[in-house]
C-alpha cells in the first residue's frame, strides 16, 4: 500500500537520483578536462551509473540487492559523487547529493518497515 508519505519519499528520491546521475556526468566531464573527451566521459559515467542503478538498486529490478547491501551501495554512490562535486567547485550541488541522498536512503530503509509494523 502506498501512502502519501511514501509517494512523496519516492518523488524526492527520484529527484535526488537525477541529481546524482547528472552530477556523476559533470564530475567525469571535469575530471577528464572538458571538451569532447570530457563530454564522452560524462556520458559514459552516466550510462554506467544508470545501468548499475537499474540492475541492482531500482525498485522493479529483477536483480535488486537486499536492503542492507543496496543501502550501502546507494550511500557510497551519493557520498562519492557529492564529495567529487564539492572538490570540483560544485559545492551546493555536492552537499545536496551527499546529504539528501544519504537521508533518502535511510528513510527508504526505515519508513516502509515502520509502516508494515504499524499496519
Amino acid at each position: 500500500m502506498t501512502t502519501p508519505g511514501l509517494a512523496l519519499l519516492a518523488l524526492t528520491a527520484f529527484v535526488v537520483e537525477l541529481a546524482l546521475f547528472v552530477g556523476a556526468g559533470v564530475l567525469a566531464h571535469e575530471l577528464v578536462g572538458g571538451g569532447v573527451a570530457g563530454g564522452a566521459a560524462g556520458v559514459a559515467a552516466v550510462a554506467v551509473l544508470v545501468v548499475v542503478w537499474g540492475l541492482f538498486i531500482a525498485p522493479r529490478s529483477r536483480l535488486r540487492l537486499a536492503t542492507v547491501p543496496r543501502a550501502v551501495l546507494s550511500v557510497a554512490l551519493c557520498l562519492t559523487t557529492g564529495w567529487g562535486l564539492v572538490a570540483t567547485g560544485h559545492v551546493r550541488w555536492g552537499w545536496v547529493v551527499a546529504l539528501a541522498g544519504t537521508i533518502i536512503v535511510a528513510a527508504q530503509v526505515v519508513l516502509p518497515q515502520a509502516e508494515r509494523d504499524a499496519g
